[in-house]
């Protein structure tokens, strides 16, 4: 192996053929214009005291390393493609320009964080992130993206890229097996924000710990934040290939899970899964950003153990709960509590007793009132013994009595519904492939309200009308836009 130290100015194209020849430099390295090149075949290593801009082309076969304070960007492209594992360690003052990633075997591995502001081009290859996070600049774009070259992100490092109002990015991440891209669109009244996503290589039952799911989902979690709480709306879609799908899973009862308040959510309906491998499913409506997962209806599951959820229906709430295996089970007490301390049994279910395979159950909590209970599920074994799951709330709806005047719809329509008391409501419509199209959102007081909105500016179809408080609770309207 030879060094080289590079004490003076490139003007030209610079080419450097022997067998991986390392270059410090540690004077002034200047490359001048787009079609000046320099190739460097072993490791490139710039210095704190050098001076390095790159107008031009830049190609490192080995480890590319710049310890200088703050490097000017230039208008050059920096090209990672070498055949082995490659390692980019850059200053926090020092983003790039253009970055390519061309690599036909071996791993480019970020050993610092690092920033684009003009380009990321994934030609051939993989770039892992590790614990570093990739930061695109608000202009910045990402190109290329594949199956086979993508961002690999299963650690601690996020990528990082902003979304306007209205807007959307695609995040071409994935595990080391895996492509799994996720795209975060924003509805219009949504607030400007930087999304960070990475991934986790399995699903888990506490959205990033306990155990990890075996059956019924997609074998990976996407983690997705943004960086100031707050202020978005958005939809999210996530793509998976037939790989990754686990033992049961069906892409027909696919559901877009999300874990929030201790708990994974699965929506309302079933999302029969869209392409031919790679699939996706989308969902629209979070506010909140969390573990993200494709599974379906209850499939998170720890094993032998009891998984509580239930919802508002008016007057009554739902309770549903699975058991994973049971072993003796005599019955179920579901217990209630308005203030979640002092709890009572609310009613009783009969235990399947002895089952190895997933047991699905119900109970209806009728005539609740108008108040928010608190409940728990008790497990009651032949023997006596017990055990209990974990506390769920359910919220009593706000948004009552909901309907719509003219259902078609031609121009504008009538929005009629019942506050129960002084709360946000938040209006949205969306498309049957799950896109919000619009939405608003006002402080109601207790009251009959009849709100007019103006739809006269969506195509002809059919849409979905959803009525949301701040516990969550939706009233669904779907109606018909004509012209």
């Amino acid at each position: 192996m030879k060094k080289m130290s590079c004490i003076f100015l490139f003007f030209l194209a610079v080419h450097f053929t022997h067998a991986q020849v390392d270059i410090t430099n540690s004077g002034i390295l200047y490359i001048t214009g787009s079609t000046d090149t320099v190739s460097v075949t072993g490791n490139f290593t710039n210095t704190s005291s050098a001076s390095f801009t790159n107008n031009g082309r830049f190609y490192a076969k080995q480890n590319y390393t710049n310890s200088q304070v703050s490097t000017p960007v230039g208008t050059g492209e920096l090209t990672m493609n070498g055949t082995g594992t490659q390692l980019i360690n850059t200053t926090s003052t020092s983003p790039f320009y253009k970055l390519t990633i061309n690599k036909a075997s071996g791993l480019t591995t970020l050993a610092s964080a690092v920033t684009i502001n003009n380009t990321l081009t994934f030609s051939a290859g993989k770039l892992s992130l590790g614990s570093y996070d990739l930061t695109m600049a608000n202009n910045a774009v990402i190109s290329g993206a594949s199956a086979s070259s993508y961002a690999v992100a299963v650690g601690s490092g996020v990528l990082k890229q902003q979304i306007i109002s209205s807007g959307s990015k695609m995040f071409p991440v994935g595990t080391t097996a895996a492509y799994t891209p996720v795209t975060v669109a924003l509805s219009m009244l949504s607030t400007t924000d930087v999304f960070n996503v990475r991934m986790l290589p399995a699903v888990y039952v506490n959205g990033t710990s306990g155990g990890a799911v075996n059956a019924n989902a997609v074998n990976a979690t996407w983690m997705v934040s943004e960086t100031v709480n707050g202020g978005s709306n958005a939809t999210l879609t996530c793509q998976w290939p037939a790989s990754l799908e686990l033992t049961g899973f069906n892409r027909v009862f696919s559901r877009l899970a999300h874990y929030s308040a201790s708990a994974w959510d699965y929506g309302l309906l079933s999302i029969i899964a869209s392409g031919s491998d790679p699939y996706t499913v989308t969902r629209s409506g979070f506010t909140s950003f969390s573990p993200f997962a494709v599974t379906m209806f209850m499939a998170v599951l720890p094993a032998g153990s009891l998984e509580l959820s239930g919802k508002n229906l008016g007057n009554e709430n739902d309770i549903t709960w699975s058991t994973s295996e049971e072993h003796n089970t005599s019955y179920f007490v579901i217990e209630s509590s308005k203030n979640g301390v002092d709890f009572e049994e609310a009613g009783r279910v009969h235990a399947a007793g002895y089952s190895s395979s997933v047991r699905r159950y119900n109970f209806v909590h009728k005539a609740i009132n108008g108040t928010s209970y608190n409940y728990r599920l008790k497990q009651v074994d032949v023997d006596g013994k017990w055990t209990y799951s974990k506390t769920i709330r359910i919220n009593a709806s706000t948004v009552g009595s909901a309907s719509m005047y003219p259902n078609p719809v031609k121009d504008k329509a009538i929005i009629n519904f019942t506050v129960k008391h002084p709360a946000v409501v938040t209006m949205l419509v969306s498309n049957t492939a799950g896109s919000v199209v619009f939405t608003t959102k006002q402080l109601y007081n207790q009251g009959d309200y009849a709100v007019p909105v103006n739809l006269g500016r969506l195509p002809s179809a059919t849409y979905i009308l959803q009525l949301k408080d701040e516990h969550g609770i939706l009233q669904t309207i779907p109606f018909i836009k004509v012209n």
